[in-house]
C-alpha cells in the first residue's frame, strides 16, 4: 500500500465527537456489531486520563459512490450524512469511537450479548483510587464518583454545582484532558478489495480470522450480518447467542446448499451473491426467505425449550441442531404434526448422546441430517436412522462440569423429570426458571460428597462423573455438605414425606440394597456409579424412543 494512500491526522477528542454528532462516519457492512460492555468502556477513557495510547483509527477515505458499502441498518453511531461529498468507514476503532459517543451521550445501548450498557455509570473517581483506575463502570455518587457525562456536557459547571471549588477544580482537570486527548486518525484512499484485505489483517492480529467474519467481509451485496443479527434479536436474550457460523449454514441450506465447512459455504454463499446481482427478483426471494429464516430461528429455540428443556445454550449440545430445527420450521411451515415429532424426538437424543456434530464426524452427520430434515418436512412418515456407536462407559466418563453431548443430555433429561426438592414435604418441583438464569455450578449436587471420597483416594475423574450428579437449588445443596448419603438421605427419608418418589425423581437408586446404605464408603460409591450409570443410559433410551447405546457385549 503505498504512503501517498495513507495520511494519519491528529485530532482532540472534542473535534472527533463533533465529526460523529454531524454524521461524517459511515459504517461498512464487513463490520462487526458492538460488543464492547461498561467496564471496557470505563478502562478505555482511563487510558485517555492517563495519556496512555489507545490506539489509531483507521478510515477508509471514499468517494460517495462508494456508498453502496454502508450499512444500513444496526449501527450505533448518528446516521451518515448523506450531504457528505465523501464518505469516511470506520474500519478499525469502531468500538473506541463507538464508546467515546455514547459516553459523552450517557445513554444506555444493547451490545450484541443483548446485555445493556448504561454509559451514564461510567464514572470519575473524585479521590484516588486504590488500584490507580480513576475512571470506573459503577453508580455514580455525588461528591464521589460523577459521571462522565456531565463532566464531559457543554453546561457541566450546572450539572455539578453541587461539588466544592477542589472537587470542580479536580473535575476541570480531568475534563480537559479527556476533551484534548490526541486521537490518531489513518486516513486510507485504496480499493475495497485492498480494504477488505486490512481489515482482515487488522482484526486478525496474526491469529487465523474467524470463518464467519472472513465470509461476512467478502460479501457485497448481501445483507447477511444484518440478517445474522436480525436472529440474535428474535433468539430470547436469555438463551445465549447463536453463533455467525451456523446462521450462515441454514442462510445457505435455504436456497440448496449442503456444505457446512468454510470453504463449501463460502462457495454457495458468493454464488448466491452472483445470482441476486444479475437478478432483482432473485434478490427479492432470496430476501423473504432470509426473513423468514429469522422467525423460524426463534421457532427452533422455543421447541427446543418446551419438549427437551434446552433452557438455554449451556444445555445445548450443538448450535447446529438450532440450524436444523429452524430449517425444519422453514420448510414445513405449520410446525411439526405428531408422528413428526416422533422423528424429531429421535434424532434430537442420539444427536446429543452420540455427539454426531463433533470432530470427523461433523460434516457428514450435518450433510445427512440436512436431507432427513427436509424429507421429514415433506413427508410426516420419514423415519431417522441411527445406528448406536456410542458405549455406556462413556456416560460414566462424562464429567459434570464439561460441554458434551452427553453432559448436555443428561442434564435436559433431568429437566426433562422435572427436579424437586429434598427437604420439602411432598414432591415439590423447583421451577425451571432456577436452572435457566443459575449461572453457577452450585445447583449441581454431588450426592456422594467429593470432600469425603477425595481424601479416601477416589480420583476426581470418578466423584466428578455425571453419575454422581443430580440438580438441587443451591441451599440443599450446601446444607447436605460432606455427609454420607447413608446419613442425609436416611435422615430425609424419617423426616419427609414420599422419600422413593423424590429419589426416583433423581434417577438416585434407593432401594434398601442400594449402594446409597452401605456402611464401606469407597466399595459403595464404586457400585453405586454402576448401578446410576445404567439408569441414566436406560433412561436416555426412554426419552428418545430408540436404543442410543451399543448393547454389552
Amino acid at each position: 500500500m503505498s504512503t501517498k494512500q495513507i495520511e494519519v491526522k491528529t485530532k482532540k477528542l472534542s473535534q472527533l465527537l463533533t465529526l460523529i454528532d454531524e454524521g461524517r462516519f459511515a459504517i461498512p457492512k464487513l463490520q462487526r456489531e458492538f460488543v464492547w460492555d461498561g467496564p471496557k468502556a470505563a478502562k478505555l477513557f482511563d487510558s485517555m486520563l492517563a495519556q496512555m495510547p489507545i490506539g489509531v483509527v483507521m478510515i477508509w477515505d471514499t468517494p460517495k459512490s462508494q456508498v453502496l458499502y454502508l450499512r444500513q441498518k444496526y449501527h450505533i453511531l448518528p446516521p451518515f450524512n448523506i450531504k457528505n461529498k465523501r464518505v469516511w468507514f470506520l474500519i478499525d476503532g469502531q468500538q473506541r469511537v463507538s464508546v467515546s459517543h455514547h459516553v459523552c451521550q450517557g445513554d444506555t445501548l444493547e451490545n450484541a450479548k443483548r446485555k445493556q450498557v448504561q454509559f451514564d455509570r461510567v464514572v470519575f473517581a473524585l479521590e484516588p483510587e486504590e488500584d490507580g483506575q480513576q475512571i470506573r463502570y459503577r453508580k455514580r455518587i455525588d461528591g464521589q464518583y460523577e459521571s462522565l457525562s456531565d463532566i464531559l456536557h457543554p453546561h457541566w459547571r450546572s450539572k455539578l454545582s453541587h461539588l466544592g471549588k477542589q472537587q470542580m477544580t479536580r473535575v476541570k482537570k480531568c475534563r480537559d484532558r479527556i476533551r484534548s486527548y490526541p486521537m490518531q486518525m489513518m486516513f486510507v484512499r485504496n480499493t475495497v478489495d485492498v480494504i477488505k484485505q486490512a481489515f482482515r489483517r487488522i482484526n486478525t492480529l496474526g491469529m487465523k480470522l474467524a470463518t464467519a467474519d472472513s465470509i461476512i467481509s467478502d460479501v457485497d451485496n448481501l445483507d447477511i450480518a444484518d440478517i445474522c443479527h436480525e436472529v440474535h434479536l428474535k433468539v430470547p436474550a436469555d438463551f445465549g447467542q447463536i453463533p455467525e457460523m451456523p446462521i450462515l449454514f441454514a442462510m445457505a441450506a435455504v436456497r440448496g446448499a449442503t456444505e457446512p465447512g468454510g470453504k463449501g459455504l463460502r462457495a454457495a454463499i458468493k454464488k448466491l451473491e452472483n445470482e441476486v446481482k444479475a437478478s432483482p427478483a432473485a434478490r427479492k426471494a432470496l430476501s423473504k426467505d432470509w426473513h423468514r429464516l429469522v422467525n423460524c430461528f426463534r421457532s427452533a429455540v422455543e421447541y427446543m425449550r418446551l419438549h427437551f428443556r434446552v433452557l438455554n445454550r449451556n444445555y445445548l449440545y450443538s448450535d447446529y441442531m438450532v440450524t436444523m430445527l429452524a430449517l425444519f420450521h422453514f420448510w414445513q411451515g405449520n410446525g411439526p404434526g405428531a408422528k413428526q415429532t416422533v422423528q424429531i424426538r429421535k434424532w434430537f437424543w442420539a444427536t446429543a448422546v452420540g455427539s454426531r456434530y463433533s470432530g470427523s464426524s461433523f460434516t457428514r452427520s450435518l450433510k445427512d441430517d440436512l436431507k432427513f430434515i427436509r424429507k421429514l418436512a415433506k413427508n410426516p412418515n420419514h423415519r431417522f436412522s441411527y445406528k448406536p456407536e456410542v458405549e455406556r462407559a462413556e456416560v460414566r466418563k462424562s464429567l459434570y462440569a464439561s460441554h458434551t453431548g452427553i453432559t448436555t443430555a443428561f442434564y435436559c433429561m433431568l429437566l426433562r423429570r422435572g427436579p424437586v426438592h429434598l427437604k420439602v414435604n411432598g414432591v415439590s418441583p423447583i421451577l425451571l426458571e432456577y436452572f435457566s438464569s443459575s449461572t453457577s455450578k452450585k445447583d449441581r449436587h454431588h450426592i456422594f460428597p467429593k470432600g469425603i471420597l477425595g481424601p479416601m483416594g477416589v480420583l476426581a475423574k470418578e466423584y466428578n462423573s455425571i453419575c454422581n450428579i443430580c440438580l438441587l437449588m443451591a441451599d440443599e445443596n450446601q446444607s447436605i455438605g460432606k455427609r454420607r448419603p447413608k446419613s442425609y438421605l436416611k435422615e430425609l427419608s424419617e423426616t419427609t414425606t414420599y422419600f422413593k418418589a423424590k429419589m426416583s425423581r433423581h434417577l438416585i437408586p434407593c432401594g434398601n440394597s442400594a449402594a446409597v446404605w452401605h456402611g464401606d464408603l469407597k466399595n459403595g460409591f464404586k457400585q453405586f456409579l454402576k448401578d446410576r450409570c445404567a439408569l441414566i443410559c436406560n433412561e436416555l433410551e426412554s426419552e428418545a424412543g430408540i436404543r442410543l447405546f451399543r448393547k454389552d457385549e
